[in-house]
């Protein structure tokens, strides 16, 4: 609640995400991955969704936790030891993939991001740096409270499917998957 109060756009949620919806994340992040692809997580915070990854059969090693927050990134660098947990901003995504050489084998890219809070062009800025490192087809996985996309997609050719409604979440959240066309 502290964290939140601090700085509620950058933190989005009053509320942890819900298991429900680290399992229904993870469920779909699996869906068109290969066995020697990574996983590409936007916006850690607490490692909700990184665990249930783990919990789903993913090895830590194909982790990649980007986290703005440094006392959330010391704390999954605990929690989750052989996970690759960089300290940076979204925004600057492919620079941070590029300096530490984890731009390559990109499947799907999982966010905790509060897109809605965030201007367009930041979003654009985010995206981009996504697009370029994620495999062709690849997924952007992205929930929400709102029963709408999210993602403002003019800048991109997307194609956007609403996955599934987790309503065993406070609030209620829906996974949309993005593919850049």
């Amino acid at each position: 609640m502290r964290r939140w109060m601090a700085n509620p756009k950058q933190l989005g949620a009053l509320f942890p995400s819900s298991r429900a919806l680290a399992r229904a994340m993870a469920k779909c992040a699996l869906e068109n991955l290969d066995p020697q692809e990574k996983i590409l997580e936007l916006g850690a915070g607490t490692g909700r969704f990184t665990q249930a990854l783990i919990d789903a059969g993913i090895p830590e090693h194909r982790l990649i936790c980007i986290e703005i927050d440094p006392n959330l990134g010391m704390y999954l660098k605990k929690k989750i030891p052989k996970a690759k947990v960089v300290l940076g901003n979204a925004c600057a995504l492919e620079e941070i993939l590029n300096a530490e050489q984890l731009s390559t084998n990109i499947g799907v890219v999982i966010s905790g991001l509060p897109m809605l809070n965030f201007p367009a062009l930041v979003q654009k800025e985010i995206l981009r740096g996504c697009f370029k490192v994620l495999k062709s087809k690849g997924q952007f996985l992205q929930f929400t409270y709102s029963p709408f996309p999210s993602i403002r997609s003019q800048c991109f050719s997307l194609t956007k499917t609403r996955k599934c409604w987790v309503f065993n979440n406070f609030p209620p959240a829906a996974i949309w998957s993005y593919v850049l066309e």
